[in-house]
């Protein structure tokens, strides 16, 4: 991901603050029954031990083989939940040649639409690889913990009665650029080719009602970007959900953008949400895309507060986007 700040050659963000009001959406009130949070809780420990497993991986660049073995892992524990996960292999033409990738999605279908033709969907993201570079890069919050807290949602709501829209967890590859440098169109791999496999499919865009992206979620000192890039509705909402449920400190009050996995999906009018947060250290973003991208800098308790709030959300979300 890439925001706008540069610093000693690595990419951050400086906008002036811009402070944003945490109010409520419209039409959140009266939620539909069928839309209500799951009784099932997130279960942090779960997700932290999801974070680790991919640590104890190493290095997981796209096209090598502690990533493939990442991804069986991906797949083996989203089996256990009951969902059939598909693979969307592809080959990127990258500055560094041609490397093999392959996205993972697995749906819980909710109920069909008209006719029987697809009901309306909800995209959940995150990507799992990390970038390559030339020390050891474990990658504890970029992205493991983001890919984390996806496996944890998605074993959620699978143990949730009758779902009200179809639910895709999609895990992309080669978020990461090859370059040192974030520069278009090297980065973002793994979301334009979903994007794209999707546009083949009529009416496959137009069913995604939203779409919401994990991504660096487990800071310990967290704070997640109120993402100027982002659809403001979808944003808000999200800004009003931590509220809600007594953690207002869960985002910045700064206006921030963030080029991430979800614009690809914007730019195809689908509503999309990026929960990021980019100042990963103690005064920036110095242990992001550094050797100090480390378990010890993430929290379980950070994993648990992004998990309550994207499933405290998501009937908001439903309320909102899914007529």
């Amino acid at each position: 991901m890439k925001s706008f700040l540069r610093m000693d050659g690595v990419c951050f963000a400086l906008f002036l603050p811009v402070l944003v009001l945490f109010f409520g959406c419209q039409g959140e009130s009266s939620l539909n029954p069928s839309a209500k949070a799951p009784a099932v809780p997130f279960d942090s420990s779960r997700a932290w031990n999801h974070l680790l497993k991919q640590v104890e991986f190493g290095p997981r660049p796209s096209g090598s083989e502690p990533l493939d073995r990442t991804r069986d892992w991906i797949v083996q524990e989203l089996t256990s939940y009951g969902l059939e996960v598909k693979r969307e292999a592809f080959v990127a033409q990258t500055p560094g040649g041609p490397i093999t990738m392959e996205n993972l999605y697995a749906d819980l279908k909710g109920p069909a639409g008209p006719g029987g033709t697809p009901g309306p969907m909800i995209v959940l993201g995150s990507h799992f690889d990390t970038k390559n570079l030339p020390f050891r890069f474990v990658g504890a919050n970029d992205a493991a913990s983001s890919t984390a807290v996806l496996i944890e949602l998605a074993r959620v709501l699978c143990l949730a009665p009758e779902p009200a829209v179809t639910y895709r967890f999609l895990f992309f590859d080669g978020e990461e650029a090859v370059r040192l440098d974030w520069v278009d169109p090297d980065n973002r791999y793994g979301s334009k080719h979903h994007v794209e496999q999707l546009k083949q499919t009529r009416g496959a865009i137009q069913r995604i009602k939203a779409m919401i992206n994990l991504d660096m979620v487990g800071d310990k000192d967290l704070a997640l970007e109120n993402d100027a890039s982002s659809t403001q509705q979808l944003m808000r909402i999200f800004l009003s959900t931590a509220k809600s449920i007594g953690d207002e400190k869960l985002f910045s009050k700064q206006l921030y953008p963030v080029e991430d996995d979800h614009e690809p999906f914007i730019q195809q009018g689908i509503p999309a949400v990026d929960l990021i947060d980019l100042h990963y250290g103690p005064l920036a973003n110095e242990y992001w895309h550094t050797a100090q991208d480390t378990v010890e800098h993430c929290s379980q308790e950070s994993l648990d507060r992004v998990g309550k709030l994207v499933l405290a959300a998501l009937p908001r979300v439903l309320k909102q986007y899914v007529k």
